[in-house]
C-alpha cells in the first residue's frame, strides 16, 4: 500500500511537471522510484542512525567552540576580531582577508535536525553536477569527504562565490564559502587537518 502511494506520488509529480525540462523531470522520477524501490534505504538508515547518536549528545559551550576553531586553514591565518558566535551553537570566522568563511554548527543535541537533515536530503540528490544557468551544483567526495557545492558565476554579485557544506567527524557540519575562487579552488585552500581540535571534543 506504501509503495502504491509512493507510485501515485510519482506520476502526479510526472503530470504536474509536463513543461519543466525533460532532464529535470527524469531526475526527479528517479529519486522517488528509488525511494520507491527502496534503494535510499541504506542512507536513509545511516542518517537515522548518525541523528540518533548525535541526539544523546551535549552540544559544546560557546567557550568550546570558540577555542576548537582553527586559528589557521590551510595557508591562510585567521582574521582580527574573529572567531564569534553568531547563533545557538554555531561559530563562524574569516580567512585571508575575508577570502574564506567557514561556519561550523554543532549538530549535537537539539541540532541535529536543522544540521542532519538538510544533508540527508543533498545526499540522497542523485544529481553529482548540474548547471543552472549561473550556478553550478555538485556533489562530489573530496579526500575522502563527501562535500555539496555550489558555484556562482562572478556576475551573480554575490559576496561569495564558491560554496562547500560537508559534516566533520560525523558531527560538525561545516560551510565554507570562497571569494573568486571555484569549488576545487576553496578545498583546495583548506585542510581539514586544521579542524581537528573539533575531532578531540567530540566524544
Amino acid at each position: 500500500m506504501k509503495n502504491l502511494l509512493k507510485l501515485t506520488l510519482v506520476l502526479l509529480l510526472l503530470i504536474s511537471c509536463k513543461d519543466a525540462p525533460e532532464s529535470k523531470i527524469s531526475k526527479i522520477a528517479e529519486e522517488l522510484m528509488n525511494e520507491i524501490t527502496g534503494k535510499n534505504d541504506n542512507i536513509n538508515e545511516r542518517y537515522d542512525l548518525l541523528m540518533k547518536d548525535l541526539n544523546t549528545k551535549t552540544p559544546l559551550s560557546n567557550e568550546q567552540l570558540l577555542e576548537a576553531f582553527p586559528k589557521k586553514l590551510g595557508k591562510l591565518s585567521l582574521d582580527s576580531q574573529e572567531p564569534r558566535i553568531i547563533s545557538d551553537k554555531s561559530v563562524v570566522g574569516s580567512f585571508g582577508a575575508d577570502a574564506v568563511k567557514m561556519e561550523i554548527l554543532d549538530a549535537a543535541g537539539k541540532n541535529v535536525m536543522g544540521a542532519i537533515i538538510p544533508l540527508k536530503m543533498l545526499h540522497l540528490n542523485k544529481i553529482t553536477s548540474e548547471n543552472n544557468n549561473t550556478i553550478r551544483y555538485s556533489k562530489k567526495v573530496r579526500n575522502g569527504v563527501l562535500t555539496f557545492g555550489t558555484d556562482r558565476d562572478e556576475d551573480t554579485k554575490a559576496d561569495y562565490q564558491a560554496e562547500l557544506r560537508f559534516l566533520y567527524d560525523n558531527r560538525f557540519y561545516v560551510t565554507l564559502e570562497g571569494k573568486n575562487m571555484s569549488e576545487d579552488e576553496l578545498w583546495d585552500a583548506i585542510n581539514v587537518i586544521d579542524l581537528k581540535r573539533f575531532k578531540e571534543f567530540n566524544k
